[in-house]
């Protein structure tokens, strides 16, 4: 009989939207399986003999070779002539097939050169057929491994074959009738023996009660100031204390299995003795069953959920029931689906179809076993990260160390679940070993890689530490090496990780490092990853030797008293730097992309087409560039001059290669071009005037005024604090001019540059008190206005009440120069 494999629908929720939180659950087994898939893509083409991965990965494909005498002839299996059917039935494929069975029968027919590709492609072409091939083998063994049809075929073949469902009935009966009496009497002797255990568990309680108050007794003692005398091991000692309650305990509970377990008996030796399957069936079931209430008991023996006074093991009530109820499930499924397959052969079972029920139970197992870990990933975490009461134990480098391991100890665990399945699903022999030695070499090397690199990273740190005493030696390449020690931190934990995912491959047996000594694109990654570093490097070691050099050019100008010339290096300082990085970035980039298989050649002639076409449309820029050099080489302005450009006035901050920031007297930042600037006004080079423009009144004695003035400079002048801000005498010109209501007088005070204006402002200040004091006139424009009484009586009338007035109401009239009794009208304007 043979059954026609139908093809599978797709069920219909596989189209819906799969929730964030399913999502966020399954992601540990997301991360496995991208875990197998790249262990098996980066497997090399020649395989290790003996090796733990290579047995694992190539179990399926990798078959003995038979002698040629004694060699069976070649059978397909039906999924392959499948394959051969659809290939014929398309026309490409069965094109492509005829193309490839002649060049096969021409022995002239060479074959085509691959053209050659970069690194990069190169080495994900070949990883990618590596996991197709390996993904292909490993898929095809399990879709053996786990083909349910033969059940299926042997199911049918039970429904419908008339003595085997007879006898099927027969046992179930015989089964229904055995496992109803031995369960009714376990459940009698089990409500029998409550009350005994109910009691063994009171007097649990109350000798812990006594142990407490006896606790609190001493601790009250202790602090009356007598001796507390602490047992020696107390944990100890309540262990084996608790040790005779649990253990009466734990004979009650087996009871009831021994009841059972004679009940059985008695059937198998009475009423079933003479039917042989039947017995065997009951046989098979009690057995499971007794298993798993053996196994259970021993678990409640050390867990007592419920029973904290009995319990051996110390935990919480919620884990101890959380691992009571998984090892059920999981103790149920091992005994209860292996006794089914057992039943199963007395009914004709396949062998083949033996095998796949027992892979079935044992995935089963194995999915259970994963949701155990995931549910308890959290507390396991805290459990290896030492926590107490919510803070960490430890902390450090071994701190570090439990904190990762907390993070990732569930992937490596659904990693070792999966794999060991399906190692053992395609018949690798010793599979739990090989997994458990991938795993173990997986943990110890990353764990070493970490703890290598950790310590480097700590050894930098204090290298570059602060209080080291070839800080005080060398300041400048202590403070340029400190601002790379994050840069040599991730180079350490790059370099170290990488020379532990070789070393864990080559360990697994996968012969990495002969695939980079073998073959071709092995031997262009290494002297690609060579060349690329030896380019970083050389290119860093010539940034910093270069910017050395320009710093102590700066430094040396400065010792040297040049001043001028050093701020104006230092104005094009950013320039350089500038320059310099782009040119070595281009130069280091030039050599990876050669070094990874770019054509170079082209890649520049294409740039140098497309430079042309941004120089045409960048000229605007290229006018910038040009003119700020030049103002730059001409040292028109320097960082920190107050400057005007383009109608701004302010503090130059900094100099770019295009443009100019300059902050305004109010605060504002103003970004100007440099082809916006036609006239520099720079007003802090070599030295300052401050202007002296001083009215005084028609009436003034000049001669006097003069003397005052020359006066208060020289009281100026002879204070410290304004000595250093005047560079030369008085220069006071005399009388300039006669204003419409002043004569003045004019002269200027050399400073230095940029002092002018704090100079003339306290000059002013010290000419207006001394005037005051004086008397000196400092004439300015008001206005003063007088009303005639009479007009006024005339155009407005005289008030009933009000009397006639004794003499005219006076207001300022408009005058020029006069002091009188003026109210002022109008804001001063300069005099």
């Amino acid at each position: 009989m043979c059954l026609r494999p139908e093809r599978l629908s797709v069920p219909f929720w596989t189209n819906r939207a799969v929730p964030p939180e399913i999502m966020c659950r399954f992601r540990p087994f997301l991360m496995v399986f991208c875990l197998l898939v790249g262990v098996m893509a980066m497997m090399p083409s020649s395989r290790a003999a003996g090796s733990p991965l290579a047995e694992l990965v190539g179990h399926s494909t990798a078959k003995p070779a038979a002698p040629p005498a004694t060699k069976p002839p070649a059978t397909l299996t039906a999924a392959q002539i499948d394959a051969a059917i659809a290939t014929l039935n398309n026309p490409a494929q069965r094109t492509a097939l005829i193309a490839t069975l002649q060049a096969m029968k021409s022995p002239t027919v060479q074959p085509a050169v691959a053209p050659s590709v970069g690194i990069g492609l190169g080495f994900i072409q070949e990883a990618e057929l590596k996991a197709r091939l390996v993904l292909t083998d490993i898929g095809g063994a399990l879709r053996e491994a786990t083909d349910v049809r033969l059940v299926w075929r042997w199911l049918v073949f039970v429904a419908t074959d008339g003595w085997l469902r007879q006898t099927v009935v027969h046992a179930a009966l015989r089964l229904a009738a055995v496992l109803l009496t031995a369960l009714a009497g376990e459940y009698l002797v089990m409500v029998v023996l409550r009350r005994p255990r109910s009691a063994l568990l009171r007097r649990a309680a109350r000798w812990r009660d006594a142990r407490r108050a006896e606790d609190e007794a001493g601790l009250a003692a202790a602090e009356a100031g007598q001796t507390e005398k602490l047992p020696r091991r107390r944990s100890l000692r309540r262990w084996f204390r608790r040790l005779p309650f649990a253990i009466g305990h734990f004979m009650l509970s087996l009871t009831p299995i021994l009841v059972f377990a004679l009940i059985g008996f008695v059937w198998l030796s009475g009423n079933l003795a003479s039917e042989r399957v039947a017995k065997l069936v009951v046989v098979a079931v009690l057995n499971a069953y007794m298993a798993c209430r053996l196994v259970l008991e021993c678990a409640r023996f050390l867990l007592a959920p419920g029973a904290r006074d009995i319990r051996l093991i110390r935990t919480t009530d919620r884990r101890a029931l959380w691992l009571v109820t998984w090892l059920r499930r999981l103790i149920g499924v091992i005994a209860f689906g292996y006794a089914a397959i057992a039943t199963g052969t007395l009914f004709g079972l396949y062998q083949a179809a033996s095998q796949v029920l027992v892979k079935l139970v044992s995935l089963i197992v194995h999915v259970m076993v994963a949701i155990m870990v995931l549910q308890a990933r959290r507390p396991v975490a805290a459990i290896i990260r030492g926590d107490r009461d919510g803070a960490a134990a430890s902390n450090g480098f071994i701190g570090a160390m439990r904190a990762g391991l907390a993070r990732s100890w569930h992937i490596l665990a659904l990693f070792y679940i999966v794999a060991l399945w399906i190692a053992w699903a395609i018949g690798v022999p010793h599979a739990f070993v090989i997994m458990l030695r991938i795993v173990l070499v997986f943990a110890v090397v990353a764990a070493l890689a970490r703890s290598l690199s950790a310590w480097l990273a700590h050894g930098l740190e204090l290298l570059f530490d602060d209080e080291e005493p070839w800080r005080a030696q060398y300041p400048g390449l202590h403070a340029r090496a400190k601002l790379y020690l994050p840069v040599f931190k991730l180079v350490i934990r790059a370099v170290f990780g990488v020379i532990a995912v070789l070393v864990i491959l080559q360990l697994w047996g996968l012969g990495i490092l002969d695939w980079f000594a073998v073959t071709r694109i092995g031997q262009r990654m290494v002297s690609a990853t060579i060349t690329i570093g030896l380019a970083g490097l050389i290119g860093l070691i010539a940034w910093e030797i270069v910017n050395a050099a320009m710093e102590g050019q700066a430094e040396r100008l400065v010792r040297q008293g040049r001043p001028g010339r050093a701020a104006r290096y230092r104005t094009l300082l950013p320039m350089l730097r500038t320059t310099l990085l782009v040119v070595i970035l281009v130069i280091v980039a030039l050599v990876v992309l050669s070094a990874v298989g770019v054509n170079v050649t082209l890649l520049l002639g294409g740039l140098s087409i497309f430079g042309l076409a941004i120089g045409f449309g960048s000229q605007k820029l290229v006018q910038d560039i040009i003119t700020g050099l030049f103002l730059l080489l001409e040292d028109a302005m320097q960082v920190g001059d107050w400057v005007t450009l383009a109608g701004v006035s302010g503090t130059v901050e900094k100099l770019s290669i295009r443009t100019i920031r300059l902050r305004g007297g109010d605060g504002s930042l103003n970004i100007i071009p440099f082809s916006s600037v036609t006239t520099v006004a720079n007003a802090s080079r070599d030295f300052g005037y401050a202007p002296i423009d001083i009215g005084v009144g028609y009436n003034e004695n000049i001669d006097h005024v003069q003397a005052v003035i020359q006066e208060i400079f020289e009281t100026m002048r002879a204070e410290p604090t304004w000595a250093a801000q005047i560079s030369n005498d008085l220069e006071l010109w005399g009388l300039d001019q006669f204003g419409a209501s002043s004569v003045n007088i004019v002269g200027r005070i050399k400073t230095p540059a940029g002092k002018q204006y704090a100079v003339r402002r306290e000059f002013n200040r010290r000419i207006k008190i001394r005037f005051d004091a004086e008397g000196i006139e400092l004439p300015y424009n008001y206005q003063k206005i007088t009303i005639d009484p009479a007009e006024f009586r005339a155009a407005f009338g005289t008030p009933k009440s009000a009397a006639p007035p004794t003499k005219p109401e006076t207001a300022p009239v408009a005058a020029s120069g006069s002091p009188g009794p003026a109210t002022p009208a109008s804001s001063p304007a300069n005099g």
